[in-house]
């Protein structure tokens, strides 16, 4: 049994605990506009989908964020999910696409944005969701390098990403 305990605490410093904490001083007056998918993990609302964007709009009632996201689906036909965004705090929103519910609100981490607001890193409230985005639709390399060595450095898996074909 002490053989046992003892194996067990060796190997808890090898799992890396995943950093889910928004990047500081995030703007969203600066996130508005358009990012184009380049790599996800693969869920159930994006399932086989390519040319992903998605377009963030302020209501004018500055109540909430509209969203449109926007895909191709396997099948060849264009897809658009409209929901909204609420400010939940420093780098963090509330989306939901389930009108007349918008009660209903999954969460949104901006991890991290670079300084000129073209990279982003995002996720849920834990590893089953991930996003690369961008500004340009096709991004230099490093830029999408620069997306995941920041994803592995907060404990993502990155070979689990699907790149998304833009």
């Amino acid at each position: 049994m002490k053989k046992f305990i003892l194996s067990v605490l060796c190997f808890i410093p090898l799992c890396s605990a995943l950093d889910l904490t928004p990047q500081p001083g995030v703007s969203l007056n600066q996130y508005l506009g358009r990012w184009y998918e380049q790599a996800r993990y693969e869920n159930w609302f994006e399932e086989d989908m390519d040319g992903v964007y998605t377009d963030y709009t302020p209501r004018e009632d500055s109540s909430s964020i509209e969203v449109n996201n926007y895909g191709i689906t396997a099948s060849g036909n264009f897809k658009q999910a409209r929901g909204r965004a609420f400010s939940a705090g420093n780098g963090m929103l509330e989306v939901s696409f389930v009108w007349p519910y918008w009660w209903f609100r999954a969460p949104y981490r901006i991890l991290y944005v670079d300084s000129q607001y073209q990279a982003a890193l995002v996720s849920g409230d834990d590893a089953k969701y991930l996003w690369l985005l961008t500004r340009d639709k096709h991004p230099a390399p490093a830029v999408i390098n620069k997306l995941k060595q920041e994803a592995q450095r907060r404990g993502f898996d990155t070979t689990k990403l699907r790149p998304t074909k833009q």
